[in-house]
Parts: C-alpha cells; sequence; structure tokens
C-alpha cells in the first residue's frame, strides 16, 4: 500500500555497511538525520498539493467548504463570515490556487491541503534494526491518511440535505453521495526521496568524518510510526 512507512536501512552500499560496524554512532545520527529531512519534505509535499510532484486532486473551493463546514456547526472564520473578505471579493466557487495566484495569503485562505494530517509526519529510529521508519505517528492518522490515499464515498442523507440546504449550499436534485478521490502521498514521495538517500547520508558520515559528530543531547523521542 503507498501509505506504508517509508524504510531506509543503513546497508545501501558496502561503505555506508562498514561505517555502521566501525562507527555506529555515526551511522545512528546520520540515520536522524535522514528521517528528519523525510519527514520534513513530506510535510512540505503535502503542504504544496503536490507531493513528489503529483497534484492532488482538486479540493472543494475554500468558501464552499466554509459554508459546508457551517452547516454541520464548525465556526466559521472571520474571513468567510458573513460580510467578511470572501463575500467582498465573491471568493465564490474559485479554487485555493486561484486565490492564491490573486495573491492573497495562504494563512488567510485556510484549508491548507490535508489540513493538520501534515503535522502527523514524523521519523522513528531503531537502533537494532539500525533504521528509520517515515510515516503516521498515531493510529487514527494512520486510518485517515489510508482513506484519504484510497479515495472514499459518503452517503449523503435526508437530515445533511437539510442542514446544507438551509445554510445556502443545495445540492444538485438526485446526488446521493459525496466522491472524495484518492491522493497520494507516500508513493509519490517515496519515489521522489530514494534517489536523495544515499547521498545525503554519504554526505553527513563525511562531515563526521571532517567535523566531528556535533555535540547533542541523546534523543528523548518516544514517537512510534504506524
Amino acid at each position: 500500500m503507498s501509505n506504508e512507512p517509508i524504510t531506509i536501512t543503513d546497508t545501501a552500499t558496502p561503505y555506508l555497511n562498514f561505517i555502521a560496524e566501525t562507527k555506529p554512532d555515526w551511522m545512528r545520527k546520520a540515520l536522524k538525520s535522514t528521517g528528519w529531512m523525510m519527514q520534513k519534505e513530506i510535510k512540505e509535499g503535502i503542504r504544496s498539493g503536490a507531493p513528489g510532484g503529483r497534484k492532488y486532486p482538486n479540493f472543494m473551493a475554500p468558501a464552499r467548504r466554509a459554508a459546508f463546514e457551517s452547516a454541520f456547526g464548525a465556526k466559521l472564520r472571520k474571513v468567510y463570515q458573513s460580510g467578511g473578505r470572501a463575500e467582498r471579493e465573491a471568493w465564490g466557487s474559485k479554487s485555493r490556487n486561484a486565490l492564491l495566484d490573486m495573491g492573497i495569503s495562504a494563512r488567510t485562505i485556510g484549508y491548507s491541503p490535508l489540513g493538520k494530517l501534515s503535522n502527523a509526519v514524523g521519523y522513528q529510529y531503531d537502533k537494532g534494526k539500525q533504521s528509520v521508519r517515515v510515516g503516521w505517528l498515531s493510529n487514527s492518522a494512520k486510518r485517515l491518511g489510508e482513506r484519504i490515499e484510497e479515495g472514499y464515498t459518503k452517503q449523503i442523507t435526508e437530515p445533511m440535505r437539510k442542514k446544507l440546504f438551509a445554510a445556502g449550499v443545495p445540492l444538485p436534485k438526485g446526488k446521493s453521495m459525496f466522491k472524495i478521490p484518492a491522493r497520494h502521498t507516500y508513493g509519490p514521495m517515496k519515489s521522489a526521496l530514494q534517489p536523495k538517500l544515499k547521498p545525503y547520508i554519504e554526505d553527513k558520515i563525511g562531515d563526521y568524518a571532517i567535523y566531528g559528530p556535533a555535540a547533542q543531547s541523546a534523543s528523548r523521542r518516544n514517537y512510534k510510526v504506524r
């Protein structure tokens, strides 16, 4: 499954295998640094809307999404409230990218790709296996991430239809399902990151050989990648 954590080990080359045997502390630091780099790039990929260069299918227009969420009791951001900027500037059905192209800041628009789920990406170092895994940090994030990767449908009930109508978001007659298209993250990111891993690790090992490992306290991370 493309949602599986990305795992790298120290045995990519004879040279790295030799370092793992003779300088395990260097390898540990290098792998942890690589895990940090990978999680950072995956988060940035998600927030860009095109992880690994593969663009997510279009999301609902922010103004329309705000109306949807408001219909089910969510508190509206000021920009989407009656008389707010979205109404004054007729954001309407404009996509997030279209609003960004208009010079409106991502912070103002909100509704970043996958929302807060990008914060749930992390890495986990396995000392016994001398490996690092990058993936979701909780079971709930993993479950949601899998649904998003695979895509899903949600049935429209009559109470839902009435709430949306009352909020000024009438649904087309005959529409019975919301279809959420698959949005792939880990597959494209793995392909994009793979060529970078060995050079990154070797550069780190080279830095340690020249300058010595940077002094730092032992990691107290208790994260577990799901």
